[in-house]
């Protein structure tokens, strides 16, 4: 069996999608799916179907969902890892359910292993394969995560951290792509970024890096000047030091912004893996 939440809810066994059509059982499959160790309480559902006010039937619509979802997740005949391994996937516990999930059949597991993986060869100053690597991780997206599936107050939170922990992954991919003298080809993609995150200090950095890479001081400066007024409107907050510092080594061209086979910048390696 396959799961997949890093774009649409989908559950596919031998090429059919499990995922079941009505929305509140689509929210208790991406909840479970999201949940350390796939384990969700009553209460937890509760809240997330009925964002906190559950009617007094909601208890026994939890119920009714888990019936049909334990109908539906399930594995065939010769499906298990084992011949006399269980077929139920979706198990009760005391006040609790768990939906058990093996090694690799969950895309965000398999994301997150090759996201550590990469960082960890990234630390090492691996940049090539790091680049690989984190690619590789970044390619399990096929979009927004969950965009079929109503949010509630559990999801919504849940799926925001989702995002930006892409966001981090897509900055350290970056970092190794400029320690590899690929400035140029990564412009238009930080200058997207940009528009799309304009407070993210990481996407920032980096376009003013690869532009001054490139013998673009002026855009370099401006593109801090428009970030510190970004972070002024939305957040209220002034430039971190860093790019302050950043600001003033381009200004005084400073070689220690240019690409080495070593990182040039220890303080913007640390700020980008954090």
């Amino acid at each position: 069996m396959e799961f997949n939440v890093l774009g649409p809810l989908t559950v596919h066994q031998r090429g059919a999608d499990l995922a079941p059509s009505a929305p509140k059982q689509r929210q208790m499959v991406a909840l479970l799916l999201l949940n350390p160790g796939h384990v969700v309480s009553m209460g937890q559902f509760m809240d997330e179907l009925w964002d906190g006010n559950p009617t007094p039937t909601a208890v026994a619509s939890v119920h009714s969902y888990i019936m049909r979802l334990r109908r539906l997740l399930c594995d065939r005949p010769g499906d298990g890892p084992t011949p006399g391994a269980p077929r139920q996937r979706l198990v009760t516990l005391d006040r609790a359910y768990r939906l058990e999930v093996r090694s690799g059949e969950l895309d965000l597991d398999v994301f997150h292993d090759r996201a550590r993986v990469g960082a960890a060869t990234l630390d090492r100053e691996e940049y090539r394969l790091a680049a690989a690597q984190l690619r590789a991780a970044l390619d399990m997206w096929r979009g927004l995560a969950l965009p079929d599936v109503v949010r509630g107050p559990l999801l919504h939170p849940a799926i925001r951290d989702l995002e930006a922990t892409r966001l981090e992954v897509l900055g350290q991919r970056i970092w190794a792509d400029l320690q590899l003298g690929r400035h140029h080809e990564l412009i238009s993609e930080l200058a997207a970024l940009v528009c799309r995150h304009p407070t993210n200090d990481v996407f920032a950095t980096q376009l003013m890096l690869a532009l001054h890479r490139n013998g673009r001081r002026a855009e370099a400066l401006d593109t801090f000047h428009r970030h510190r007024a970004a972070l002024r409107e939305e957040l209220g907050v002034p430039p971190q030091p860093r790019l302050r510092e950043l600001y003033t080594d381009i200004l005084t061209s400073n070689p220690r912004l240019e690409p080495a086979t070593t990182p040039a910048r220890p303080d913007l390696v640390e700020a980008l893996a954090s």
